[in-house]
């Protein structure tokens, strides 16, 4: 036992510092507010490399024209993931994914090619910032948010379900993408924005009858 212990060792020390440490942050989507004009079971999930994220931003525009050549290289090597999906169910009970859009760094697209538009901040909260954009021939989406919270600015797709022919006008949403490592609550920081506003608007109100009565003597 002692002979195999000591001819493994060495082996997996090597693998064991060969396996990339923290290489992987996951954002994923926390609805806050659902839109009527959307299916249900929105799903967005961005996986990057933990070098991107350590540089506090990302631009990314590129198209993902592999189709069976090798090598298969991407002009990126932030943005490792992306997944994009609604939750559904086939007449016969099992699980559904509309309009999925799935790139994979350096993978082949799933259908003719991968657009993807970024222009995004990594914010210290963990919550992402900016305008996301994905297309890849089949399905497409625009989002952009606002102090963290995204609004889904259109979708389409050429499936009957999800932002196809059930949903034409696809549009609406809103939410969070958040580093998952980051336990967050899902809050609309707009509204509450106006709710402080407005709160400080009505007291406002109520003191300046008195400020000018005060005026007065």
């Amino acid at each position: 036992m002692l002979r195999i212990s000591s001819y493994f060792l060495p082996l997996l020390l090597v693998a064991t510092l060969s396996q990339p440490a923290g290489a992987e942050v996951i954002y994923t989507w926390r609805q806050a507010q659902a839109a009527p004009s959307m299916p249900p079971g929105l799903n967005v999930e961005l996986v990057f490399s933990d070098a991107a994220v350590a540089k506090g931003g990302l631009y990314l525009e590129f198209e993902n024209l592999c189709m069976g050549e090798e090598p298969c290289l991407d002009p990126q090597d932030s943005l490792l993931s992306l997944r994009y999906w609604y939750d559904g169910m086939w007449p016969d009970g099992s699980q559904a994914e509309w309009n999925l859009i799935h790139y994979d760094y350096r993978g082949y697209p799933r259908y003719w090619s991968d657009y993807i538009f970024m222009d995004i901040v990594f914010r210290p909260d963990g919550r992402l910032d900016g305008t996301i954009r994905a297309n890849d021939s089949n399905s497409d989406f625009l989002m952009q948010s606002s102090g963290g919270l995204f609004t889904m600015l259109e979708a389409h797709s050429d499936e009957y379900f999800g932002c196809g022919e059930v949903y034409p006008e696809c549009h609406g949403s809103r939410g969070l993408l958040l580093d998952a490592r980051i336990d967050t609550p899902v809050t609309e920081p707009p509204l509450m924005a106006l709710g402080a506003i407005g709160m400080l608007g009505a007291w406002f109100a109520r003191r300046r009858p008195r400020s000018r009565s005060a005026s007065r003597r």
